[in-house]
């Protein structure tokens, strides 16, 4: 295994764990949400738990077997996560949201998306 799969395996595992703080962030949006603007933080939470949380386990399989890295699907959900996340800061900061989680996330999706490629790459070799 090489060291781009084991930083893919953590990456993987901390997205895992970053899905259930998401969720619970999204549960703690979704209680004072009452404005439009206010639900809109809570479903871009929420998106960003369901990517988190289905990009950690694809990650694991991956890792283990590079060969499922090289799926298109694969590929356009890692794209799909970064894009997804990095929209929901930017609402976050015209909104006028706690921005700390989503920054973050951003964070771990970014670091998460260079591995996988990394691993795709060595695949393709």
């Amino acid at each position: 295994m090489s060291s781009n799969q084991k930083m893919l395996k953590i990456m993987s595992f901390i997205a895992v764990i970053a899905a259930i703080a998401m969720a619970a962030w999204t549960g703690m949006s979704l209680m004072f949400a009452n404005t439009s603007p206010g639900l809109l933080l809570a479903i871009c939470s929420l998106v960003a738990a369901l990517f988190d949380l289905l990009l950690g386990g694809m990650g694991i399989g991956v890792a283990n077997k590079p060969v499922r890295g090289l799926g298109v699907y694969y590929i356009g959900f890692t794209w799909l996560a970064v894009v997804l996340n990095v929209v929901a800061m930017v609402i976050y900061v015209f909104i006028g949201g706690f921005v700390v989680p989503s920054i973050v996330n951003a964070v771990i999706m970014i670091a998460y998306l260079y591995y996988s490629r990394a691993v795709r790459f060595e695949a393709l070799r």
